[in-house]
């Protein structure tokens, strides 16, 4: 058998190394350690692409359980009216991950709780403003806490800067209408209230008792007694148990002499 020819060795004839084999054994080299660092790197790479997408996962899933709890606290306040729960609720969130947001509920709960300590919820919202003072419903509810305690000047203030923050706010609308027409005649403007009290009723369609009474209310006051007869009827028909009396009251302020027709009276 004819042996097979071996490979000749790299060089010239007499097997010595050239200049272009040293290259070329070089190039090799410098090839492999490229592949092997990219190796040894390509771990860090994936690392460092995967990093900021589990925070953002991570703060999804918080935002997520965050927002669950706050509908579980908000459920059961609205069924059992525990205000001090809730409250330690939003005081434990607050701890951790404070807003606008829950430091303006705060704010209104504190006051719900007991409206006698009114510097403890307006501190609240005081807070709240550090972290957005262009938040709306921190003006919402200033407005709401300062037309209960009649602070006439600083209800007027904060309604009209919720308002401007946003104008399909219809609570705020009804407060600043009812505040306008019941005020001292100083701050009194029955024209706005008309128009405020007008925005409301249509922005919920009617079908609000409270808004409606406010609006036969300015009426009342502007000495439209047509209209202001309108709304206090239409009120007393929308309204549920506990809103009956309020509308009844009003409705004798301005008809002294005349009787409102209770329509759960009638279906007795």
């Amino acid at each position: 058998m004819t042996p097979r020819p071996s490979r000749p060795p790299r060089g010239g004839k007499n097997g010595k190394v050239t200049v272009p084999d040293v290259r070329e054994i070089a190039d090799r080299q410098m090839a492999l350690g490229r592949r092997l660092l990219w190796l040894f790197l390509l771990p860090f790479v994936i690392t460092a692409a995967i990093i900021p997408a589990f925070f953002v996962l991570n703060s999804r899933l918080s935002d997520v359980e965050l927002s669950s709890r706050i509908v579980t606290i908000e459920r059961l306040l609205l069924s059992d009216k525990n205000y001090a729960w809730a409250i330690d609720q939003y005081e434990q969130i607050a701890q951790f991950k404070p807003s606008a947001q829950l430091l303006a509920r705060l704010g209104v709960l504190y006051f719900l709780q007991d409206p006698t300590n009114e510097r403890k919820a307006i501190e609240k919202l005081d807070d709240a403003k550090q972290y957005d003072q262009n938040y709306w419903e921190i003006y919402r509810s200033l407005t709401f806490i300062y037309t209960q305690t009649r602070e006439t000047k600083e209800a007027i203030e904060a309604g009209e800067r919720a308002i401007k923050l946003n104008k399909y706010d219809a609570n705020t609308l009804n407060n600043m209408a009812w505040i306008l027409a019941t005020c001292d005649k100083e701050n009194r403007d029955l024209q706005k209230a008309e128009q405020y009290g007008l925005r409301a009723v249509n922005l919920t369609h009617e079908r609000n008792a409270q808004f409606m009474d406010t609006l036969g209310v300015v009426y009342g006051k502007k000495g439209d007694l047509d209209n202001a007869r309108l709304y206090f009827r239409r009120a007393i028909v929308l309204a549920n148990s506990s809103e009956i009396q309020s509308v009844q009251t009003h409705f004798n302020s301005i008809f002294p002499t005349e009787t409102l027709p209770n329509p759960m009276e009638n279906n007795r």
